[in-house]
């Protein structure tokens, strides 16, 4: 049974997919950022098998689903929601090591995590679906970022996203109803405004992904063949720099998570176990 729960956190509010209570591990579920993204959308087929062996946690990342449409202007895009959803950890008083599982945003969140050494630890492995850290992108990932409100266009976004499958037009759906939440339009376009030149500062460089070559914690990626919104073969860059990383090539576009969840948890199960 996965219940929705929805609390405060750091003033914030925070809606959460959660179940498997009573199980030993923990796998936290994070979701894309594409637009209309929430826990449900991107892991709602999947948790219920996740939850027969798991304990699990599928938070909306901040700006998305129901939790507050907060974003940070003055920061990278991963550090802050990461935070955020380790202290909704410690307030459900889960503070031993799990598993984290993204896809794509959510998997680069996941990937930057091992290299945050406040979370030294608290991270049992990490797994990313078609989320690279960052980099790699295809020139096509460009057609996600302009969305005009209409469902008609949401399915040409989720298109992009999933094979073709039996809920897919319930896919269009949610993200179109997710989409219309007060807020979130303005905080997917907050952070891509261009100030006028007096203003601009220039950050400094992101060293990603250089450290993670020290990354020891078990790490798999899927290498998703059919995926047009990453470079072909972006898994080799991180996994020529450690042996903690372990790939999975499967002939699905950017979230199988999505359109085919069984043999999706099929494969993380395999590694969350024997991580």
């Amino acid at each position: 049974m996965i219940a929705e729960h929805t609390t405060v956190v750091n003033d914030l509010e925070t809606r959460y997919l959660a179940g498997g209570e009573g199980h030993e591990s923990t796998v936290v579920f994070l979701h894309d950022g594409a637009w209309g993204a929430s826990a449900d959308v991107t892991w709602g087929t999947l948790l219920p098998l996740a939850a027969r062996t798991h304990r699990v946690v599928a938070p909306d990342l901040l700006g998305f689903g129901g939790s507050a449409k907060a974003v940070r202007l003055d920061q990278p895009p991963f550090g802050f929601r990461l935070r955020h959803v380790y202290a909704l950890l410690d307030q459900l008083g889960i503070d031993g090591p799990v598993h984290l599982v993204g896809n794509s945003f959510g998997g680069s969140i996941a990937l930057r995590a091992l290299l945050d050494p406040r979370l030294s630890g608290r991270i049992a492995s990490a797994a990313s679906i078609s989320g690279t850290g960052g980099p790699w992108r295809s020139a096509a990932s460009a057609e996600l970022a302009g969305y005009d409100g209409t469902r008609a266009d949401m399915a040409r976004l989720v298109r992009l996203l999933c094979d073709d499958y039996p809920g897919i037009e319930d896919q269009i759906d949610a993200r179109t109803r997710w989409a219309a939440a007060p807020g979130h339009y303005a905080g997917m376009l907050a952070p891509h405004a261009t100030p006028p030149e007096p203003l601009r500062v220039t950050r400094p460089a992101d060293p990603y992904p250089a450290p993670f070559a020290g990354v020891t914690t078990p790490v798999l990626l899927f290498d998703c063949a059919g995926d047009p919104l990453v470079e072909r073969g972006w898994v080799k860059h991180l996994a020529d720099l450690t042996p903690a990383v372990t790939v999975a090539t499967v002939p699905y576009r950017h979230a199988p998570n999505i359109s085919h969840p069984e043999a999706t948890w099929r494969l993380l199960a395999d590694f969350v176990n024997g991580a």
